[in-house]
């Protein structure tokens, strides 16, 4: 509560790239974990999960984003995050798009990005990963670039770090993706990707409507057929805001919750129950947790959500999702799917 009434206004008066600096600085604080007071709550067996042979405390994990060069991964964790998406990782350095390129709209509860994957580069992201980290089970790696090379030699060079890559085709703010919208350039780039490691491989994929319906229910299928484990819906949505210097970006928020929830429901029954979904976009409190998992999702990403609710906001949602599991008497969130929407 203190932080939506007192600490979110004074950070959304301040540019929004300067706020997640200060964000990023004090979670480096040195034993961080020891001042964390979620770091002594127990956890809620309830919604522990198994996916993808892996134990997660939790199917809340941070989306790709946050935490872009992988500086304060152990610190988010211990937020009470079931997993971080560390990334999005480019093989080069990149400065991004020109500036404005990031903005809250508070009415909404949504943020307007076109950042364009700033990224300090393999070389010098690998430097913050640690190959004996105890989290690696917990940490996915979202990787990207505008050819099969470069996407191959990110993979290749994190393959020890983690067990999960998430490979992001569909930036709105990131020219040359596109490329992997076309299903054979797609297929054969997962070809790859699967001989060059033994890890899960995720493709996140972009938002549609449902005029583009079966054109990305396409790529949905393509990515299964090729190879993946599964698939990350969605992206954040691409619109337009002349407050951007690039005049294009990425919606993201409580506006898109809907239509994630379509766009789960659409997947699900097109690649059947066995590859993994996970929903990210408009992710917000335990109810839409409840209602992607419900819809077919195995897990769940939030972003928006986080910026928006402050440093409980997964503690919160899981201990909320545990008593809810517990009021409707489902034991476990694996009997979530298929259960009614709340």
């Amino acid at each position: 509560m203190i932080y939506k009434l007192l600490i979110l206004p004074i950070l959304q008066l301040i540019n929004p790239e300067v706020s997640h600096f200060i964000a990023e600085k004090l979670l480096q604080v040195p034993f961080f974990r020891y001042f964390n007071p979620i770091s002594y709550f127990s956890k809620n067996k309830n919604i522990s999960i198994n996916i993808m042979d892996i134990d997660f405390d939790s199917p809340l994990g941070l989306a790709a984003g946050y935490d872009k060069n992988c500086k304060t991964l152990n610190p988010l964790l211990s937020l009470g995050f079931g997993f971080i998406t560390g990334g999005t990782i480019t093989l080069q350095e990149r400065f991004g798009n020109p500036r404005p390129r990031l903005f809250h709209l508070p009415d909404k509860k949504a943020l307007i990005n076109s950042l364009g994957f700033p990224s300090i580069g393999l070389e010098n992201v690998e430097k913050n990963l640690d190959k004996k980290s105890k989290i690696k089970d917990k940490l996915f790696l979202s990787v990207s670039g505008i050819s099969e090379d470069e996407i191959i030699t990110c993979v290749k060079t994190l393959d020890m770090y983690t067990n999960i890559f998430e490979i992001n085709i569909s930036s709105p703010n990131t020219s040359g993706l596109r490329l992997f919208h076309n299903s054979s350039e797609l297929s054969k780039l997962i070809e790859k990707i699967k001989k060059s490691t033994q890890n899960k491989i995720l493709i996140k994929l972009p938002p549609w409507n449902e005029d583009l319906k079966e054109n990305h229910l396409n790529l949905a299928q393509t990515s299964i057929l090729s190879g993946a484990d599964g698939l990350v819906i969605a992206n954040s949505m691409p619109t337009t805001n002349k407050k951007l210097a690039g005049g294009k970006g990425g919606l993201s928020g409580k506006v898109l919750t809907n239509n994630t929830l379509r766009m789960i429901a659409e997947v699900r029954a097109s690649i059947g129950s066995k590859p993994i979904i996970v929903a990210c976009g408009g992710i917000f409190d335990e109810t839409d947790v409840w209602n992607c998992i419900a819809l077919g999702a195995d897990l769940c990403q939030a972003y928006t959500g986080f910026i928006y609710n402050g440093p409980f906001f997964a503690h919160s949602i899981n201990k909320k999702l545990s008593q809810l599991l517990l009021e409707k008497n489902i034991k476990s969130i694996n009997d979530v799917k298929g259960e009614s929407l709340i």
